[in-house]
């Protein structure tokens, strides 16, 4: 189960579900164990978005590797990161992040050497931090900026956005005081 939750937050690193070589993708997303790990990564986005309560924006920005464009676009990107152990208590396993990217690429793989090098200089990016959002996704908008070879397919991330389930979101409602009384 951690390597499926740890797999699917690579996602964003290794999206590009069909080979298309001509974009650099390296990852062949018609592959059936791929799509079992995207399906997990779905599966674990639906949670975040609850949990969260993301919005259509915030879940296209992380799909589409692009920076939250709001306060719950960050706490996606930690959801994420968290639920699949690549950041624990505020540290980054960057061991188990080039780990799980070895599995889809090959051990020694140009990307996951660059993965290697990428992962370690965005430590520098949250180094003082310790809100967990921001923490999550200056570090995730680090990765993104410096592994485009990994960019998701428009399609697929739209695919993935409406696959979330927005409707489950509870509006946030007014405190009203309960010692209110009718007279």
């Amino acid at each position: 189960m951690l390597l499926i939750k740890v797999m699917s937050c690579l996602l964003p690193l290794a999206m590009g579900l069909r080979i298309q070589r001509s974009s650099g993708t390296l990852v062949d997303f018609t592959d059936p164990k791929v799509q079992g790990h995207l399906d997990a990564l779905v599966r674990m986005a639906q949670s975040c978005v609850i949990k969260v309560r993301a919005t259509p924006k915030d879940v296209r920005a992380y799909f589409t590797n692009s920076s939250p464009v709001s306060r719950s676009g960050q706490c996606f990107a930690a959801c994420m990161l968290e639920q699949s152990d690549v950041i624990n208590h505020g540290k980054v396993n960057r061991e188990l992040l080039v780990h799980l990217a070895s599995l889809v690429n090959g051990k020694n793989s140009r990307v996951v050497r660059k993965l290697n090098t990428v992962s370690r200089l965005c430590l520098d990016s949250i180094d003082g931090m310790s809100d967990r959002c921001q923490l999550a996704s200056t570090y995730n908008d680090c990765l993104n900026e410096n592994m485009i070879e990994f960019a998701f397919p428009l399609d697929i991330a739209e695919e993935a956005v409406r696959k979330m389930p927005f409707h489950l979101i509870q509006p946030k409602l007014p405190n009203i005081s309960i010692n209110s009384r009718r007279s």
